[in-house]
């Protein structure tokens, strides 16, 4: 297994946990499904290109890590050779990351991995995911996860309690696929004891406690007015071409002929969508015109990811608690902002 799971993630009121704890804890909340499908598909990749012997286009790997560093700001050696190190990667896992990148993305349509059950991870796997989440940038959130579930258990003012440690028993099962005489095996693939599981029950216990006191009537009223305009449904249709002129002959069709949106896309063959949308899921310029845009109008062409689109704006709706999607994006919002308060003195970052 990579050292990487070594390597320190945060610290907790002086106690470090490191990269392959918090990405144990992840997999105890069944978090890493997506991770597991992604290194799953590239390994397969990775071994159909060595059965056919094929060779990998170095010109195209180097460009995927020039690419990388530029985007991460990692310019100079030195700067890489540090990153690197604060992760406990060492340059031949950086390369090989990209060597399984460049495979499946060249292999994608032809190779279908075999699947592999995400709450049954192998060890050698595991040290494979730790690598996928560093770089992929999908490591920050799943540290956050267990910071955060630290901070409840350090504020509880007592024990979860037998039975809600037992729902999250019932809970782990669930989630897990697991019947309760497979835990024994699912622990020493993860290599832990039964001693850190009720401990990962209790804690989770504690922290869904806490989540539930927080999340009071008041703060969720509260937060939900000072976020309408973001949490504003949007229901809309639009049209995407290929060019300026060609949106701008559209715009006239419907303005001065009277046509729909729809009818112009199947005359002229352009994809034709209806959206149903927050506004804070826009682009900041889209979503500011259409919060400005009365029912039924229809917005400039804008340009986005090298294709022009034109919008109308059919309905907007404003947000209530009742609509799952834009409560749980104010739960979203009063749990960061609690435990970012919560935790700011307790809890230094290393890597995220």
């Amino acid at each position: 297994m990579s050292p990487t799971g070594d390597c320190a993630a945060f610290a907790f009121r002086g106690t470090t946990v490191s990269v392959g704890e918090a990405v144990r804890a992840a997999q105890f909340r069944g978090e890493l499904r997506p991770s597991v499908s992604e290194v799953a598909w590239e390994v397969a990749c990775e071994e159909e290109a060595a059965r056919w012997n094929l060779e990998a286009d170095d010109g195209a790997i180097d460009a995927m890590v020039d690419r990388f560093r530029y985007e991460n700001d990692l310019i100079s050696a030195e700067e890489a050779e540090a990153w690197l190190g604060a992760r406990g990667l060492t340059p031949d896992e950086f390369q090989d990351y990209f060597i399984r990148r460049y495979w499946r993305e060249t292999l994608r349509e032809k190779v279908i991995p075999e699947r592999i059950e995400p709450s049954r991870v192998v060890p050698e796997l595991l040290g494979l995911l730790q690598i996928e989440l560093l770089m992929s940038g999908a490591f920050g959130p799943v540290a956050t996860g267990l910071s955060r579930r630290l901070v409840a258990r350090a504020a509880a003012e007592a024990p979860a309690g037998a039975k809600l440690v037992k729902a999250e028993r019932a809970r782990l099962l669930a989630r897990a696929g697991l019947e309760p005489g497979a835990l024994a095996g699912w622990l020493k693939s993860l290599d832990r004891s039964k001693d850190w599981l009720e401990g990962m029950l209790e804690m989770e216990a504690l922290y869904r406690l806490r989540c539930g006191a927080v999340l009071t009537p008041e703060r969720l009223s509260g937060e939900l007015a000072a976020a309408r305009l973001p949490l504003t449904r949007l229901e809309v249709e639009t049209v995407e071409f290929d060019s300026a002129d060609a949106a701008r002959e559209a715009l006239l069709c419907v303005r001065d002929d009277g046509l729909s949106l729809e009818e112009v896309a199947r005359e002229s063959r352009y994809p034709f969508k209806r959206l149903e949308i927050l506004a804070e899921d826009l682009a900041e310029d889209q979503r500011q015109k259409l919060l400005c845009a009365g029912i039924g109008e229809i917005l400039e062409p804008a340009q986005a990811g090298g294709v022009f689109h034109l919008s109308r704006l059919l309905r907007k709706a404003e947000p209530a608690l009742g609509d799952a999607l834009v409560r749980s994006r104010v739960e979203q919002r009063i749990l960061d902002n609690y435990f970012s308060e919560a935790g700011a003195n307790d809890i230094r970052w290393f890597v995220r």
